[in-house]
Parts: C-alpha cells; sequence; structure tokens
C-alpha cells in the first residue's frame, strides 16, 4: 500500500534530517576541537560533552591501531616514540578514504619531511618499506613466467627481447638496515642494532605467490631491473650491464640476475616485439 503524500514527505524530511545529523557529526568527530553538537543529548552518566569526546577518542584511536599493524618494523625501531610519532599523523593526516587501511599511505613522507621526525631519516626509510610490503601483500595476483616458456625463446631472438617485471615490485634505496627490523618484527625477535651505511642500499619489495618477499640487490641489479620496468630490450640491459662489467663478465652476471628473477617470480610477462606473453 503507498504511502500517503504527507507521511511520505515526513520520511523524507526524516532521512534528510538524518543524513544531516550524521554529516555534523562526522565534522565534529574529525575537528581539531569538539564543537557542540546540537541534537546529541547527555544523561546520568555522562553529558554531551564527554559522549562526543568519546566519538572523537575513539576515532583516533582507531586510527592509531590501523597503522600499528600495518607499521610494525616501524614500530620495532621508533620504541618509546612510536605512539607519539603516530598521534601526531593521525592529527596532521585524518584519514580521507573511506577504508582506513590505506591511511598510512602518506606516513613516509610525513616522517621524511615533518618535525621532529626528519631529523631521524631511519624512520622515513622504515616507514617505505613497511608500507611497500604491505601494498605489495594486496596487489593484483600476476602469474610468474614460466622459464620453459622463456626457454623456447630462439637464441637470435633474446637481443629483442622485453621482460615485464611485477606490476606491484618495488626498489627501495636507503641507507639503513631496516630490512633488519622488519624482519625482527615478523620473527618477534630482539630489536637489532641501527646501522647507517655510507652508501645507498636497495631493497626490492615483491610477492611471490602468497608471501611478499624483500631482499637486498647489488647496483647492477637494480640498473638493469629499472630498465626493465622501463620496457628496454634485453639487449639494451646487457649494453647497461656492460657498463659496470668487463664484457666478459657482463652476460654471465646477466644470466645469474635472470636466473634469480625466475626462481623468485619477479617476472610476470615478456614479449617479441609487438607479440606479448
Amino acid at each position: 500500500m503507498r504511502a500517503p503524500a504527507g507521511a511520505a514527505a515526513a520520511a523524507g524530511r526524516g532521512m534528510s534530517g538524518l543524513q544531516a545529523l550524521q554529516q555534523r557529526m562526522l565534522q565534529a568527530v574529525l575537528a581539531d576541537k569538539a564543537p557542540r553538537l546540537r541534537g546529541l543529548r547527555g544523561d546520568e552518566r555522562a553529558d554531551a560533552s564527554s559522549r562526543m569526546d568519546v566519538y572523537r577518542q575513539g576515532y583516533r584511536i582507531r586510527l592509531r591501531d590501523a597503522l600499528a599493524l600495518e607499521f610494525p618494523g616501524l614500530r620495532l625501531l621508533a620504541g618509546r616514540d612510536f605512539e607519539r610519532l603516530l598521534k601526531s599523523y593521525v592529527a596532521a593526516h585524518p584519514s580521507g578514504h573511506y577504508n582506513i587501511r590505506w591511511h598510512g599511505a602518506g606516513l613516509p613522507a610525513f616522517l621524511e619531511y615533518g618535525l621532529p621526525w626528519r631529523e631521524r631519516p631511519a624512520l622515513a626509510e622504515m616507514a617505505r618499506l613497511d608500507w611497500a610490503i604491505s601494498t605489495a601483500f594486496d596487489a593484483v595476483d600476476e602469474v610468474a613466467v614460466d622459464p620453459v616458456q622463456l626457454s623456447s625463446v630462439p637464441a637470435e631472438a633474446w637481443a629483442d627481447l622485453h621482460l615485464r617485471p611485477q606490476a606491484h615490485l618495488q626498489i627501495l634505496s636507503g641507507v639503513c638496515n631496516v630490512e633488519a627490523f622488519r624482519r625482527a618484527a615478523d620473527r618477534e625477535v630482539a630489536r637489532p642494532r641501527l646501522r647507517r651505511y655510507r652508501h645507498s642500499r636497495h631493497l626490492l619489495v615483491w610477492r611471490q605467490a602468497l608471501a611478499v618477499r624483500y631482499r637486498l640487490i647489488e647496483d647492477d641489479e637494480r640498473m638493469v631491473l629499472a630498465a626493465a620496468m622501463r620496457d628496454e630490450s634485453f639487449a639494451l640491459l646487457c649494453d647497461r650491464l656492460a657498463e659496470h662489467h668487463d664484457p666478459s663478465a657482463a652476460m654471465p652476471r646477466m644470466a645469474g640476475i635472470l636466473r634469480g628473477w625466475l626462481d623468485d617470480g619477479v617476472l610476470a610477462g615478456w614479449r617479441l616485439q609487438q607479440d606479448s606473453m
């Protein structure tokens, strides 16, 4: 049975009023200072201001709890400063995404450029590794290249071969041993000693099947992998490697790197000219 026009209009006004109240509630929860919210009443247990504070603090605690799950290495590295670090980030960057899981995307940059955290560069490096691991875990599945299929490419065609790394793969550069802290956090073992190196080190982060992996790579592997990510041909990859090695050693080194990529599931495809695999 259809409701009378007056009842339907009242229902419409009721829904509109509820939506308006929800919007004001959201703005009050996100605001730096708690405003007075008409429509929120107290009782004998708590007044309206106390009730609002429960919502406001609960929201921020939930954000910090979610961040703690996404950044276990950072938690171990920061130690006693971790809670203060999260509070400062949440205060400066309220979540702008409907999924709380993505709130941590800006944390590495916040630590790299914001005071006082930028005075401890290892924190930003650690946050980048934690976030790279998290995003790799959630990345779209890609089937790794079958070495048998790749071995069917004729020798004379390898110069025109293009290798396609996994789309979610990341190369992180830094000067601290942050991978040791992430490994210790995952294994729940003692906190390692922080080390800072003179030269940049490179970490490869990717997912193999359901396991996210990370390992140090040499500068020559970083260079050719970055070139492969730019869709350069195998011939160009070998030329770039020859810039770092004696010509007689470049090809064996390239073969070793390629073998490692295949074993680790780093590659998601390959193509010859316009063909794709």
